[in-house]
């Protein structure tokens, strides 16, 4: 049976001294005010400038995060922040997810800001170069609920809501699944 591979990725490298990979490259972006970063549970930081903005970054010292627009990219943003050492209230979903349809989804939305209390579905990955053009989770009924899980887990391989602009179409395969860690 397939199954989804799950490749995890670190471009401080498991030591954490503050050394990138072989490979990756750092660049300063410049930012209006500091990105706020919250510790996840992978133990990197989900950092974000708006309400529902998401951004997988590392600490790079004391006041400045290096963040990764795509997880299949080797390079690195550079940016003021500020680091809260509390637990994101927002479930864990992988960074990246590549379908069986050859769509490449990238997490674009934090899922808890999408839980808005409509029952509409809303789009949580954006996706390019396949007929996917989107990944959906759906709000549970009632103002403050949870989504729904974004990432199927139950089955092998893992699946999602995939779909055009407009809504979801049905469940997609996911083949591979980018885990950032900091571990």
């Amino acid at each position: 049976m397939a199954t989804t591979e799950v490749r995890t990725i670190n471009p401080f490298g498991p030591d954490r001294d503050g050394m990138l990979v072989e490979g990756y490259t750092t660049h300063d972006v410049a930012t209006l005010a500091p990105l706020k970063c919250f510790t996840d549970i992978s133990g990197g930081y989900r950092c974000s400038d708006t309400p529902e903005g998401l951004r997988f970054c590392w600490q790079a010292a004391e006041n400045t995060a290096a963040c990764m627009a795509n997880p299949r990219d080797r390079e690195l943003g550079t940016m003021g922040a500020t680091f809260v050492m509390m637990s994101d209230v927002s479930p864990y979903i992988p960074a990246g997810l590549d379908l069986a349809d050859g769509s490449r989804c990238t997490l674009g939305r934090n899922p808890m800001a999408v839980a808005t209390g409509d029952v509409r579905y809303e789009h949580v990955y954006g996706c390019t170069g396949g007929p996917t053009k989107g990944i959906y989770t759906e709000p549970l009924p009632g103002i403050g609920n949870p989504v729904r899980d974004v990432v199927d887990t139950s089955t092998a391989p893992w699946t999602v809501q995939g779909g055009d602009e407009s809504a979801p179409t049905g469940p997609v395969e996911v083949v591979v699944a980018y885990q950032l860690t900091a571990d």
